[in-house]
């Protein structure tokens, strides 16, 4: 393990915490310009997910009407009632994504699953052995930057991702493209930190959309994330 990736682990909790869990519950609003091109404003404002830390497995709730529930696997996605009655699946969810087609329920539920998923098993993910991790330059910011390769097996937004981490080891730039939206480059930034059970967390994301030097366009903010509670066991 590289030394920014062990400082960042441990900035963020500690890898040996981490690994004490196997559920999360986050409480959370999505909200952006994405979703209201796409005609889903206000569909994931506010929304609990619930899923392992370890294996990509999400149910949202509630989602698309009060009382039922989408659940998520990259391979696999259901639609049920409270009652847990499904009533539409999708098998490899991934392959129904195509540049500029409208997002129904299924798309939704997958981008919001994916992307909360990821965001919440960093750094901690980057540790697996099957992760290719590079400290680089760092970027205009002055941050350190560390080049993750993601595995073939993991949803993920794109699998090359820069990660910059400012002098305590907190994430604070992510720098990835969008592939299931048609690649479109895409620069992050996590802030307002808060610890819960021990792990740091941001309690806001702002996403923009990246011009042609890495620089965010500030207006619209593409995605807006912010986090109410998360709880870990």
């Amino acid at each position: 393990m590289n030394e920014l990736l062990a400082l960042a682990l441990e900035a963020h909790g500690g890898l040996p915490r981490w690994q004490r869990f196997t559920w999360f519950r986050a409480e959370v609003s999505i909200t952006g310009a994405l979703w209201a091109s796409q005609g889903w404003a206000g569909s994931l404002d506010p929304i609990v997910l619930h899923g392992e830390t370890r294996n990509q497995r999400v149910i949202l709730a509630p989602f698309p009407f009060p009382g039922w529930y989408a659940t998520w696997e990259p391979h696999r996605q259901t639609i049920e009632t409270a009652a847990g009655i499904a009533t539409a699946e999708r098998r490899d969810p991934a392959a129904s994504f195509g540049r500029g087609s409208p997002s129904d329920d299924f798309q939704v539920a997958y981008l919001a699953a994916e992307a909360v998923w990821n965001y919440l098993a960093a750094p901690f993910v980057l540790a697996r052995t099957d992760f290719l991790t590079e400290e680089i330059a760092p970027g205009r910011e002055g941050w350190r930057r560390l080049l993750v390769t993601y595995p073939d097996d993991l949803a993920t937004h794109s699998r090359q991702q820069i990660f910059s981490f400012d002098d305590t080891g907190l994430l604070r730039r992510l720098d990835y493209t969008i592939d299931l939206l048609g690649g479109g480059p895409a620069v992050h930034y996590p802030s307002d930190y808060q610890r819960f059970d021990g792990i740091q967390i941001p309690t806001r994301r702002r996403v923009y959309v990246a011009d042609s030097d890495g620089r965010p366009v500030r207006e619209p903010i593409s995605v807006e994330i912010g986090v109410d509670d998360v709880a870990f066991r």
